[in-house]
């Protein structure tokens, strides 16, 4: 007896379709038109038997037996592809994709992409930047940065690093305009605010006992790198927060002014879909970074003339 089950494209144009909540853009993952998809989930749910989607204020919403049925063929169709994979002559290349973060790509990531290549030469990486987090559902990234209090449920994750904030500033700011003793010695002096993290002063200055409305300048960025260099070029003083200052502190291209940091209570996780964790170089990468994300900093040698 043949199995119970709906012809494959419509299991893949409804599992599409419950992802994106749009037609037009399922359509565009499968590479097939939007009535062809709406055509498609219309036998679908005739198979199975039940209203799977709803129209409702000309917006398509889920039904309960919908996202539980979504749900089991998303995690189905993870298995399949990563089946797949593990005969695939594109996986035995060893390239693997990462979504991270524009600015943690450029100040961490690839920095330290560069240890990597040495010791795993036949292993390609190819980063891909995004400000936000991506569905690795239906896409062909292996693996990519989550930044929060806990990751997402529905990948494999492993906790990198536990995100810490402090005051950093350049030897020769540090050098003309110090000394600087406590907290509230800050106040004194050029700040530099980063608009991609507008609460990380107040935080800092919060649990250091200290009013942020006194503070006398402030220069504002946009983004993290932006305001790393402003402080390694002397124009004031940045919070730099772990694991973007890694580098520049381990180049002594910034200094902190306090010992000890402050925890932020978010993390950053590396995740993966179950269809790209079954990839040995994709394994690999992951225990390579967690070993070196367990570093109190990765760029600083482990010996004495390492």
């Amino acid at each position: 007896m043949g199995r119970k089950i709906p012809p494959f494209a419509a299991i893949r144009a409804f599992e599409a379709l419950a992802r994106h909540g749009n037609l037009q853009a399922a359509g565009d993952e499968l590479g097939i038109s939007a009535s062809a998809i709406s055509h498609q989930v219309k036998s679908f749910e005739s198979h199975v038997g039940t209203k799977l989607l709803i129209k409702s204020d000309n917006r398509l919403r889920i039904t309960k037996a919908g996202s539980q049925l979504a749900s089991e063929l998303r995690d189905i169709l993870d298995h399949l592809e990563a089946a797949m994979i593990k005969v695939s002559l594109a996986r035995k290349t060893g390239r693997i994709s990462i979504n991270l973060f524009p600015s943690l790509a450029e100040l961490w990531m690839v920095p330290l992409l560069a240890r990597f290549a040495e010791q795993y030469p036949e292993i390609s990486v190819t980063l891909i930047t995004s400000p936000e987090k991506v569905d690795l559902s239906g896409s062909d990234i292996d693996l990519a940065f989550q930044y929060g209090v806990e990751p997402s449920g529905a990948y494999k994750s492993i906790a990198l690093i536990q995100e810490t904030i402090a005051p950093v500033c350049s030897r020769t700011f540090l050098a003309r305009r110090g000394p600087i003793t406590q907290a509230s010695d800050l106040l004194g002096h050029p700040l530099i605010y980063c608009a991609s993290s507008p609460d990380e002063w107040r935080m800092w200055m919060e649990q250091n006992q200290v009013s942020l409305g006194d503070v006398g300048h402030w220069l504002e960025v946009d983004t993290r790198s932006a305001a790393l260099q402003a402080a390694q070029q002397n124009m004031g003083i940045a919070i730099g927060r772990r694991p973007f200052a890694d580098l520049a502190l381990a180049q002594g291209t910034l200094v902190p002014i306090f010992k000890q940091p402050t925890l932020t209570g978010m993390t950053y996780f590396l995740v993966a879909p179950a269809r790209s964790w079954s990839a040995r170089n994709v394994r690999t990468f992951s225990t390579w970074l967690t070993a070196a994300a367990k570093a109190e900093n990765p760029f600083l040698p482990t010996e004495p003339g390492d």
